[in-house]
């Protein structure tokens, strides 16, 4: 298996909205679920707990998030258990209605992970372009590597200004995530200097339903939610061995992922066409003084 992360670009543009996702997570009705709780599986006492503070209120603040990352995590993630139970519930709301055939504008099995901030599919077709555009993407995340990618999915990155990050993560059906690629996942999808993001692989089911519960995990949810939400988007075709790697996740393996270097399982980042031009505009400054000096 590569563990390598190559990279390509970028792009953004913009269109009509579908409102009844970003409704439900944005602005939903509270509900009493306590993300918080821990599943009794005995695999599961090894994780770090979720320590708490109790504030005036009574509302149970999280210590988030709940594995030192070596890097603050972005604010917009919730960080009371009450939050963090509101969003399961939209969440899984939003999970149990995605949609699993071509109905619309969106990719299939699209969804929010993160209002305005991190969203997941299955792989974008050219009809998803115009759906993709109104939300106004800076990252893609592609879990997996077509060689090469179709010209139509680079022009429109390229075109957007999107930068383009691509690890090539196998089927979870053919060997086990080697810890190093989800690591190198997470440096990209827990960075929120690359949000709004989309995470995608060929289903939106397996690929991308194992990373997503690994940042659900990390960000408090308990294991059932995470579990609920995995299903949601992998059904009919839900495989045991994503729920048992999910089961056995240990969120202590992501310690330190910032504080020994953001690209540290990085291997190339190819920036967006600005960049790229910017990048070459100072090589040739380079060498045109690097030349004035030598013949001066």
């Amino acid at each position: 298996m590569s563990e390598k992360m190559n990279a390509i670009t970028i792009s953004r543009r913009s269109n009509r909205l579908f409102v009844e996702e970003q409704q439900l997570l944005e602005a939903g009705k509270a509900g009493g679920h306590e993300s918080r709780q821990i599943s009794g599986d005995e695999k599961e006492r090894d994780r770090p707990q979720r320590e708490t503070v109790s504030t005036s209120s009574s509302i149970k603040v999280l210590q988030m998030p709940v594995v030192e990352l070596g890097m603050a995590l972005c604010p917009i993630f919730p960080t009371t258990s009450e939050d963090i139970g509101k969003q399961v519930i939209k969440s899984l709301q939003v999970a149990k209605a995605s949609a699993k055939v071509k109905t619309d504008a969106r990719p299939i099995n699209f969804g929010v992970v993160l209002p305005g901030s991190i969203f997941r599919s299955s792989y974008p077709s050219e009809e998803d372009y115009e759906y993709l555009d109104t939300l106004g993407l800076k990252t893609i995340l592609s879990l997996v590597k077509k060689d090469p990618f179709p010209d139509h999915f680079s022009s429109f990155m390229q075109r957007n200004d999107i930068r383009h990050c691509v690890i090539n993560m196998q089927g979870t059906k053919k060997v086990e995530i080697p810890e190093v690629i989800m690591r190198s996942i997470m440096t990209v999808a827990l960075d929120d200097s690359n949000y709004p993001i989309l995470i995608h692989c060929n289903h939106g089911k397996h690929r991308t339903g194992c990373a997503v519960a690994v940042l659900r995990h990390v960000t408090g949810w308990n294991l059932d939610s995470v579990l609920e939400e995995y299903r949601a988007y992998a059904e009919p075709k839900v495989r045991e061995c994503d729920v048992t790697y999910i089961k056995e996740y240990q969120v202590s393996n992501l310690q330190g992922l910032f504080a020994d270097g953001i690209h540290r399982f990085v291997d190339t980042v190819l920036a967006g066409p600005r960049m790229a031009q910017m990048f070459m505009f100072t090589a040739m400054m380079m060498v045109i003084l690097l030349a004035t000096a030598l013949f001066w």
